[in-house]
């Protein structure tokens, strides 16, 4: 596996602002979304995570259309920095690519997203059929740069060098699950990780940045007991022994450093070596508040692989 060699000072830019996407796909109400979406704005947010599929089990389109209607509200249509993604399964397929994100563009009243992201990978599909389709919509400025999500890392090497030996627009981003605690069985079907050695090996020199889904364990660092880990309705995708110990010791940092325990998991996410934008997800204005004030910290190395392994001393700060 060759590592694409482009330093990450030559990506794409990201989103202004706090390095988070807020995710759109708890809102298909706009009395839900609104009051989330101004506190993420008037704390400096800009990016926003969208999809084809959110809220798709309740009405179409419904997260699509109160996030279009929120920026249009709030005249800020021209400002929002969108992360699309499309193309699911079992429309997983070059010509779904353009159609669904068509749609998405009339839902939310839109007609470019800076990035664009194939939301699985179908592997009937080889890698160039897909890279010459998203590299296409790049060249006509439908879209500022692609991605994949859920990719595992030898189609994305594959897709990279497909890209690179003809010339096209390489992959820009990356949205596969990263978090402290590890995603020990898929949440959903289809879900990929980058939390192991190849992919954050990879990630230090690709020049791809990094749109961790579930960035913050999934509330696993909002529990009221830890031990709800093993016996709570997070347990089948994130409990073992080793996630529960990191749990532990994210409560003990977040005591001596005045961060919540989510802030601390946060902040964990976006101090790695490698370019990191993080999706969060929250539900209420004080859980989005909080997150954009832990995007301000920064662990040390000592601090971030304490917390992941437990060697050596607790940080004393």
């Amino acid at each position: 596996m060759t590592p694409d060699p482009r330093p990450a000072a030559d990506l794409p830019p990201g989103p202004e602002g706090p390095p988070l996407l807020l995710g759109t796909s708890a809102f298909g109400q706009n009395e839900r979304g609104f009051p989330v979406y101004d506190a993420y704005w008037e704390g400096g947010g800009r990016a926003f995570d969208t999809a084809w599929l959110y809220g798709h089990a309740y009405g179409p389109g419904c997260c699509e259309r109160t996030f279009g209607d929120w920026a249009r509200s709030r005249g800020v249509e021209k400002d929002v920095w969108v992360l699309a993604k499309g193309a699911h399964t079992p429309d997983c397929l070059p010509d779904r690519i353009e159609a669904q994100l068509t749609e998405s563009f009339e839902r939310m009243g839109r007609n470019d997203a800076a990035l664009y992201m194939l939301h699985r990978d179908n592997t009937d599909v080889p890698v160039g059929e897909f890279v010459t389709a998203l590299a296409d919509l790049v060249d006509r400025g439908t879209i500022g740069a692609y991605g994949m999500s859920n990719w595992t890392l030898e189609r994305v090497v594959e897709a990279v060098g497909y890209a690179r030996e003809r010339g096209l627009p390489l992959p820009a981003g990356i949205s596969n699950q990263y978090s402290l605690i590890d995603m020990v069985h898929p949440i959903y079907p289809g879900t990929e990780t980058s939390n192991d050695p190849a992919w954050r090996d990879w990630l230090k020199t690709a020049g791809v940045r990094l749109y961790p889904w579930a960035s913050q364990g999934r509330g696993a660092h909002a529990l009221a007991d830890p031990d709800e880990l093993r016996t709570g309705p997070l347990a089948e995708s994130w409990y073992s022994e080793a996630n529960a110990a990191r749990v532990r010791r994210v409560r003990l940092l977040a005591e001596r450093t005045g961060v919540s325990a989510t802030g601390i998991a946060l902040a964990w996410t976006l101090s790695q070596p490698f370019p990191v934008v993080a999706l969060i997800g929250p539900r209420q204005p004080e859980e989005v508040r909080d997150s954009l004030a832990a995007a301000t910290h920064r662990l040390t190395d000592a601090e971030r692989d304490w917390l992941e392994t437990g060697e050596g001393e607790p940080p004393t700060r």
